[in-house]
């Protein structure tokens, strides 16, 4: 009898020891990621977010700000730090009846990444969180008596979205006015090659259907009409012309937009999805040069009776200076 017992007794001991092996076991399978890639993760989520963010997008309960106060508010920028130290500064007009971008609203404090796309933020009274490739801040303000859950999505300033797409869709021309140039005293008369350029002018290329649609016209009273087509746009020309709005989109999307001398027409569904049409004033400096009033960038040089350059002089974003040339026929 006492044999009996003792033997069960030994295998009640081995089987509570396998016992505790497999659950040893199962309990190392679901350990989680390993230390490495615990490390790992914070690595390449601190890579992703050290740098300089720029604001896209500001939504108040869910609605779209206004064209004229994203004028300002797109300036806002968020910087982090190696050190792991924060900066966010928001730029708003400095009242309703200004169009100056004079109020600042800067806050800044610590963060710890502590895992894949996992950070925790201190100082702020703002939910600040990575989603994908985004920065989103969600505060909440006060209108009137009234409190409202504003979101601020922020990308990064050296994200592809933001940059010049390939060249073949970078070919339009910058013309926004400088106030600050002045023209110097033009006493040429260019009365006879006011009445040669009158009319319209094609472009003259092959290796772009939506470039080959841009036009020049000259018309009375030195008025120019320059019409450029691009097939594709991208964030920063939303940017550009104010519009507030998610990108890329969930669906077509179409918009018009007047800003200074410029109309342009976004359009997803459209051939050439970016239109845009500038209305400037022409000054004949001598028989072979026209220039445009307070755009010091752009030259028109005259070959002949059915041809003209459009010479277009800028700064490349790693600061060398470009060249582009394009030639027009009369039509």
């Amino acid at each position: 009898m006492k044999k009996s017992i003792s033997r069960f007794n030994t295998l009640f001991v081995m089987f509570a020891l396998f016992s505790l092996v497999l659950v040893s076991c199962a309990s190392d399978d679901d350990s989680g990621p390993s230390n490495e890639e615990v490390s790992q993760n914070v690595v390449e989520t601190k890579k992703k977010l050290v740098g300089d963010w720029k604001l896209v997008s500001t939504t108040i309960d869910g609605q779209s700000v206004s064209a004229s106060e994203f004028e300002c508010l797109k300036r806002s920028v968020a910087t982090f730090n190696e050190d792991n130290t924060y900066t966010i500064t928001f730029k708003k007009k400095g009242s309703p009846s200004s169009d100056l971008c004079s109020q600042t609203i800067a806050q800044g404090g610590t963060y710890t990444v502590a895992g894949l796309n996992s950070v925790t933020f201190f100082n702020s009274t703002s939910e600040i969180k990575l989603v994908d490739d985004t920065l989103q801040i969600t505060s909440k303000v006060t209108n009137g008596s009234t409190e409202e859950t504003q979101v601020d999505t922020f990308i990064r300033g050296d994200s592809e979205d933001l940059s010049d797409s390939d060249q073949e869709e970078t070919d339009d021309v910058t013309v926004e006015e400088d106030e600050t140039t002045t023209e110097e005293d033009n006493t040429y008369d260019g009365t006879a090659v006011i009445a040669k350029l009158l009319g319209k002018w094609n472009i003259e290329t092959t290796n772009n259907e939506c470039l080959q649609k841009n036009t020049i016209e000259f018309k009375a009273e030195s008025v120019f009409e320059f019409i450029q087509h691009k097939k594709t746009f991208n964030r920063r020309d939303l940017l550009n012309y104010n519009i507030n709005i998610s990108y890329p989109f969930s669906g077509a999307f179409s918009a018009s937009v007047t800003k200074g001398n410029d109309m342009v027409v976004f359009d997803t569904n459209a051939d050439c999805q970016f239109i845009k049409t500038s209305t400037l004033q022409y000054i004949v400096k001598d028989e072979k040069t026209v220039l445009l009033k307070n755009i010091p960038q752009v030259q028109i040089l005259i070959v002949d009776d059915t041809t003209i350059n459009l010479v277009y002089k800028y700064t490349d974003s790693d600061g060398n200076k470009q060249t582009l040339t394009f030639t027009y026929k009369k039509a």
